[in-house]
Order: C-alpha cells, then structure tokens, then sequence
C-alpha cells in the first residue's frame, strides 16, 4: 500500500492523544502486556509490534489505516485518469492524419513531454526558492484537494469506529501536518514519490496509444516552422543527441537528416518539401516512442526509486525519532514519567525495562543545569537511563549571566546528541526560560528533555510546565517529571 507509512504515522499521533488521557501507570501497564509475551530483539521490532498490537485492539479499524485506504484510492483513481489523460492527448494528435494533414512531431513531443518536464522543473524551481517543501504550486494544490476529498470519503463511508467520528480522519490529518517538524521529510518524500507516478501513467498512455497507432495504422508525421525560423539542420541536431542513447546501441529509431528533409511540411502548398516525404515519415513513430520512455517514464521511475529508498531509511527508526515512544519502549512513558513517589520521601529508583524489549542505544547527553537546579549523581543517572540518554557534560545556566548563557549556547556540548534541562518544579517558566529553551533547539535539530524536579507525581508544577513549553509546539522537546526530594539534590525554595 503506497501510502501505509502515513497511515502508521497518523496513527501514532492519534494513539499518542489517546494515552494523553491514561495516568502513567496504567500506560506501563498496558505496554507491557502488549510486549511482554513477544520475542523482542531490537526497538524498531519493539515499535513495530506496539502499533499492531494497538491497531489489533481496535480490530484494525484505525484513523491510519481507514486514511491509507482512502488515499491508496484516491491514487488509484489518479492514475487511471492520468493514463486516460495522456492516452487522450496522443489520440487527438494522432487522430486520422494523413499526407495532407500529418501530425506535427513537435506539436507531439511538447504535448506529451515538454509541457510535464517543464511543469516539473517549475515545480522544483519554486521549492528550492522558497525553501519550504511541499509548497510547490502543484503539490500544494493536490494537497489542499486530496485532504478535502479524503474529509468527505470519511464523513460518507459507513463508521467503522464509533470512536474516530464523523469526519475525523480529515481533522487528524491536519493535526499530523502540524507536527511537520517531526515527520517532514518523511511526509514530503512519501508524497513526492506518489505523485511521480501520475506523469509516468500519462507519458506511458501517450506511448501505448502512439505505438497501437503505428502497429494498427498508417501514420504521417512532419514538421513545420514559420518564416524559416527552424533550420533542417538545427532540427536534426537536436534529435541526433536526444536520439543517441538507444540509435547508438539498438540501431533503430533514429533521426537521420534525410528524414528532417523530406518531411518538412508547408500548410500553404499543401505538401511535404520532397516528393518522397510521406512515405518516410512513419519513421519518427520509433523516435517519438524512445523518447517518452527514456526521456519521460525512466527519469520520474528512478527519482520515485530514490525517493522511496531515502523515505525507507530514514523511518527505520520511528520509535527513536517520537519522543513519547522512546520512553515507552524503555518501559517508562517520555510524556509524563513513570516514577512515582516513593514512600517516605526516598528518592525513586530507575524503572526497570520490560525483559523483552531491547533498549535502544543510549544517546550522549548535555546536562545543564537552570538556575541552580541540580541532582545527585545517581539520582541523575537513574533519570538519564529511564530516557536512554549518557550524561557526558554538566553546565549551569540561568543565574543572570547573559554572556555566560550566550556563550554556552554557541559552543558547549554542540557535539552531543541530546540535551536534558534541568529545572526547579516550583519555579514556572518564564520569557527567559522559553527563549534558552528555543535556543537550545534552534541551535541544533536534537531531542531535548526538560527535567521538572518536583516532590510527587501528581503536583501542580508539572502541569504549569508542560502548558508553557507546549505553547512552543515542538515534537522535539519533552516535559520529564522528575520526583525528587530535597535530600535528593535539588534546592528547594525557602
């Protein structure tokens, strides 16, 4: 299915929202029930299995896999139209010529080959100018009309899942737009590789039609210019090279100069420029054909080879790349953490991962430490290894010193591959906290958790942080609960 990765994409998002509502122990609960029966050998298997088993548990009638259908549809329906469309246009041109009235070559090649080369060049054009994929004219129209067309299949198919709602996959869909900065790349290359099979099934329509034409048929072909303006031999020049790869080595469709000659067409006198030209023209047939295939299908077919390959490496490690499922697939939840406070106000212990889940590899780790908040050595490692992550670096941040912070920003821990924040629960975020917070992600493209040292669980604090930071609307950044005490290490305010 062409487009089974957004449906898995979809719905993590929208599983993901689901255990929003679901308290951390139960989460826990839950994934390892699901996993701990299963021979896991590495994370990527981990999430795989996690997202059967969720979609298994609704009877496999989620938001993604209802939108992988509807899309796989609605390309399905896209490119039959385009091979009617490119099947029309060759008819068309082709339709009853004869020596009095041939089919023009280039009317025929600018047609069913130009027009879409160039549409493309302009597309890719105007994405590198504006430096926003996916926001090329044509795509961004398919894109706005197929979201449309996928709301009303939704709204009118029969309700698979009274949990989805009426219209939901549409809805969703956008929510998973918003989250580009998360799946982008792997979105646009999904979506650009589809679309390069809609101009393959029109060149390859225009190509059946035009050899089913000169098999069945007696086709004539010329060429015209106005005023002389196109010489014989600059026309001859341009098909020897387009003509070279398969003429040099197959022998066959080639555009000699006698050919361009004799089939040189004048409307006013009614005839070809020597007496033998209609005769000879049914030898640009071959030619035209080589060129929709090599020029055509064969160029779009290995660009939507490389873009499904690059699409396929970089999803070989989803459950790396969402935050929320890092954790889980730790055995704790990212989003919220799993600890909970211990009696006595002794300081928790790291959660142990499900035995039959391999943990992925830890990540090297920049800790900073904002405002003065700080933990015990094994308190902090505890914290690092329930996230994968290796403490390689501490800093401190936040107490006033602008330079200091400037400084720290452009060249401590650049290295690293992830970053843990830690912060004083008691202490809401302020503008300051938000813009180190922006800086650290703007700097580098890496995860970034922000540690809320707090006293229990279930306090206020956390709930205070994880509204401010997520105002920010980065999937890239992750609000960690933290239980601590004040034996623990963290400073307390008076």
């Amino acid at each position: 299915m062409a487009f089974a990765l957004l449906g898995k994409l979809l719905d993590v998002e929208w599983m993901l929202r689901r255990d929003a509502q679901r308290t951390s122990a139960e989460l826990q609960q839950h994934d390892q029930s699901l996993l701990g029966q299963a021979g896991v050998s590495n994370p990527e298997q981990a999430f795989e299995l996690w997202l059967a088993a969720r979609r298994e548990e609704l009877g496999n009638r989620t938001l993604g896999l209802r939108a992988s259908e509807l899309l796989s549809a609605l390309h399905g329906v896209l490119l039959v139209l385009a091979l009617l469309g490119g099947a029309g246009v060759a008819k068309a041109l082709l339709h009853e010529p004869s020596a009095q009235a041939p089919t023009n070559v280039l009317t025929f090649l600018f047609a069913t080959l130009v027009w879409p080369l160039a549409l493309l060049v302009g597309s890719l054009c105007l994405l590198a100018l504006r430096r926003r994929l996916g926001r090329s004219v044509l795509l961004e129209d398919l894109y706005l009309v197929g979201v449309g067309a996928l709301g009303r299949l939704s709204r009118s198919a029969p309700a698979q899942a009274p949990e989805l709602g009426s219209g939901d996959v549409a809805r969703q869909w956008r929510a998973l737009r918003r989250s580009e900065r998360r799946y982008r790349d792997l979105e646009v290359g999904t979506l650009l590789a589809a679309a390069q099979w809609y101009p393959i099934a029109f060149h390859v329509g225009a190509a059946l039609v035009l050899a089913g034409s000169a098999l069945g048929s007696d086709l004539a072909f010329a060429w015209s210019t106005t005023d002389d303006s196109l010489e014989p031999a600059t026309l001859w020049a341009v098909f020897r090279v387009l003509t070279a790869p398969w003429c040099e080595v197959l022998g066959s469709g080639c555009v000699g100069r006698e050919l361009v000659e004799a089939t040189q067409f004048s409307r006013f006198t009614g005839g070809y420029a020597q007496p033998h030209g209609a005769a000879a023209s049914g030898a640009w047939w071959t030619a035209l054909l080589g060129c929709l295939l090599a020029y055509g299908v064969l160029p779009r077919l290995v660009f939507a080879s490389l873009l499904s390959q690059l699409v396929r490496r970089r999803s070989a490690r989803l459950g790396e790349r969402v935050l929320d499922l890092r954790g889980r697939l730790h055995g704790v939840t990212v989003r919220v953490s799993q600890r909970h406070p211990e009696p006595n106000g002794v300081a928790p212990a790291a959660a142990q991962a499900p035995a039959a889940t391999a943990a992925p590899v830890e990540l090297a780790c920049w800790v900073i430490g904002w405002r003065g908040a700080q933990l015990e050595e094994q308190a902090l490692r505890a914290a690092c290894a329930r996230l994968g992550l290796r403490a390689e670096r501490r800093d401190a941040a936040g107490d006033g010193d602008v330079e200091h912070d400037t400084a720290l920003l452009h060249g401590g821990g650049s290295a690293l591959s992830a970053v843990l924040l830690l912060a004083d629960g008691w202490e809401a975020p302020d503008k300051a906290t938000r813009r180190f917070v922006q800086s650290l992600r703007e700097k580098r493209d890496r995860p970034l958790f922000v540690g809320v040292l707090i006293e229990r669980q279930d306090a206020p604090a956390l709930a205070i942080w994880q509204d401010r930071l997520g105002l920010l609307e980065d999937p890239g950044l992750s609000v960690e609960a933290i239980v601590t005490s004040p034996a623990g290490g963290s400073r307390v305010p008076a």
